[in-house]
C-alpha cells in the first residue's frame, strides 16, 4: 500500500515537473494550457498561504477613530467641540486588525461626566483578539453650558447665475426665513444669522424652487430646526418703453399764486418686464408731478418732476425726459 502511494506521489511530480520543464528533443510550446493553468494554481496557493501566515500573526496597528457624543445632561448642552477622532493603537491578529481598519467603531460619548477616559468608552468587536496599547489624547474635558433656544435669520450662499439677457426680478426669497437654534448658552448668544450651504442656480431664466441645505457652521454644538429652507428665484427679460404724461402742479393754495411749468408735458421713459409690457401701455397710472413747496424753496428756476408709475407692474429706471422743467408764477387778481 506505501509502494502504490510512492509510486502515485513519483508520477504526480513528474507530470508538474513535466509542465516547467521542456524535453531536449521536444520544442517549448509557450502557450501550452496545462502549463497555464498550473502557474495560476500555484499563484494562488502562494497568495493563500502568504495571507493564512500574515492575517494569523500578531500585529501592532495604529489608526484613527471617531467620536461621538450621544448624550448630554437634561438642560445641558455642549459649550465646545470635543475631539472628533482619537488616534489608537491596537494589537491583535491581522485578521482581527483589518476588520477594525475597514470598519472602525465610534467612540460613543456620554457626557455625564466633565473628565471623558476614552479607553473605557472605546467598544472593540466580540470575538476578536485585540488589545489597546494607547490613546492619544487618553482623557479630554467635556465643557457644558444651559441650553438656551433662540430663532435668527437665515443667510443665503446660493448665487444666480442668469441666462443671457435675464435679469433676477427680485431677491431670492426663503421658506422659511429663520430658523431655531438650540444649544449651550452662551455659544447661542452669540449666533446672529445662519447660513445655507454654498450653491449655484444655473442659467436661470423663469422661476426655479431649490431645497438648501443648512450649512453646520458650529460643528455640532448646535442643533438647527429645519434643517433646510426653500429658495425661490425669478428671472425674466426686462424691455425699454416711454409714455407720454402732463405734469401735474400740486399743494397750489386757494387763491395764491398760478404756476405755468415749461413743457407742461414730459415723457417717461422705463424698462417693464415683458410680460408686463402690454398692461403697462393701458395702465392710467402713469403720472408726474411737481408740488409747489419745491417751487417756492426753489432757487435756480427749475425743478425736477416726480414720476409715478404702477405699483402691481415690474418697471424699473424709470426716468423723466426732459430731466428739469422751467416754471413760471403769475400773482393773480384780487
Amino acid at each position: 500500500m506505501a509502494a502504490n502511494s510512492d509510486s502515485q506521489g513519483a508520477v504526480f511530480w513528474d507530470w508538474l515537473r513535466a509542465l516547467f520543464t521542456s524535453g531536449e528533443d521536444e520544442p517549448r510550446r509557450d502557450e501550452d494550457p496545462q502549463r497555464g493553468a498550473a502557474l495560476t494554481v500555484c499563484v494562488l496557493l502562494s497568495c493563500v498561504l502568504w495571507l493564512s501566515l500574515t492575517l494569523g500573526e500578531q500585529r501592532t496597528q495604529t489608526m484613527r477613530l471617531p467620536v461621538e457624543v450621544v448624550a448630554t445632561p437634561e438642560g445641558q448642552a455642549l459649550a465646545e467641540v470635543p475631539p472628533t477622532h482619537v488616534q489608537v493603537q491596537m494589537q491583535g491578529r491581522g485578521l482581527d486588525l483589518l476588520r477594525v481598519l475597514y470598519n472602525p467603531p465610534v467612540v460613543e460619548v456620554n457626557a455625564t461626566t466633565s473628565q471623558v477616559d476614552v479607553a473605557s468608552e472605546i467598544a472593540l468587536p466580540q470575538g476578536t483578539s485585540l488589545q489597546i496599547e494607547t490613546v492619544t489624547p487618553a482623557s479630554f474635558e467635556m465643557a457644558l453650558g444651559p441650553r438656551h433656544t433662540r430663532r435668527v435669520p437665515v443667510r443665503s450662499r446660493v448665487k444666480v447665475d442668469l441666462g443671457s439677457d435675464y435679469e433676477l426680478i427680485d431677491d431670492p426669497q426663503l421658506a422659511p426665513d429663520s430658523v431655531e437654534i438650540e444649544g449651550a448658552e452662551s455659544v447661542v448668544r452669540g449666533v446672529e444669522g445662519w447660513p445655507t450651504t454654498a450653491s449655484t442656480i444655473e442659467n436661470l431664466q423663469d422661476t426655479v424652487e431649490v431645497q438648501a441645505p443648512l450649512a453646520d457652521t458650529l460643528r455640532r454644538l448646535v442643533d438647527v430646526r429645519p434643517q433646510a429652507v426653500q429658495v425661490t428665484a425669478r428671472a425674466g427679460r426686462f424691455v425699454e418703453e416711454t409714455r407720454e404724461v402732463e405734469v401735474e402742479v400740486t399743494g397750489v393754495p386757494s387763491g395764491q399764486d398760478l404756476v405755468s411749468l415749461q413743457p407742461s408735458t414730459i415723457r417717461i421713459r422705463y424698462r417693464v418686464l415683458f410680460r408686463d409690457l402690454f398692461k403697462a401701455r393701458r395702465s392710467s397710472e402713469f403720472f408726474a408731478t411737481v408740488s409747489y413747496d419745491q417751487i417756492r424753496s426753489d432757487t435756480t428756476g427749475y425743478v425736477t418732476p416726480r414720476v409715478h408709475v404702477p405699483s402691481d407692474l415690474h418697471i424699473r429706471d424709470e426716468e423723466p425726459i426732459p430731466p428739469r422743467l422751467r416754471y413760471y408764477t403769475f400773482v393773480s387778481e384780487s
